[in-house]
């Protein structure tokens, strides 16, 4: 069974990376995002150093859009599996990533892969002015 997803709102200053990301895929996303003027769905973070585990396009665009705050799940790298997309070149373990991710030495662009106890990541839909203007210390129960 599946555990009820939480949400909650972390600043986007704190986020890492694991992984690069796509510019076109940013600038795409960022395009829908401001036209729907909605945030639907969350960052999947490891709660110890906020590295995105899920996200990373999100991630830019939040930056971009100047959001003090982003929707977020918060997994330790114990709960969640990881793995390869890229076994042949890179070795990918919830350990590994976060060295990686801490001293700078991230992914490439689509290498690590991570599966959830939540499953699919819920549907949200929080008004972008929100993140810009957040009321601190909020969290968002999903049901």
């Amino acid at each position: 069974m599946n555990a009820e997803p939480f949400v909650e709102l972390i600043e986007v200053c704190t986020l890492r990376h694991i992984e690069g990301f796509s510019a076109r895929r940013v600038a795409w996303l960022e395009k829908k995002i401001t036209r729907e003027g909605v945030w639907t769905v969350p960052v999947v973070l490891d709660r110890s150093h906020h590295l995105v585990m899920d996200g990373q396009h999100r991630m830019e665009v939040a930056r971009r859009l100047g959001l003090a705050v982003i929707p977020a799940l918060l997994y330790r790298y114990d709960q969640v599996e990881v793995w390869s997309l890229r076994p042949e070149k890179y070795t990918v373990s919830g350990p590994e990533v976060m060295r990686r991710a801490l001293t700078g030495d991230t992914y490439p662009y689509k290498t690590a892969k991570h599966r959830f106890p939540c499953g699919k990541l819920p549907e949200i839909s929080i008004p972008l002015y929100q993140l810009l203007y957040p009321n601190r210390g909020r969290a968002l129960r999903i049901a």
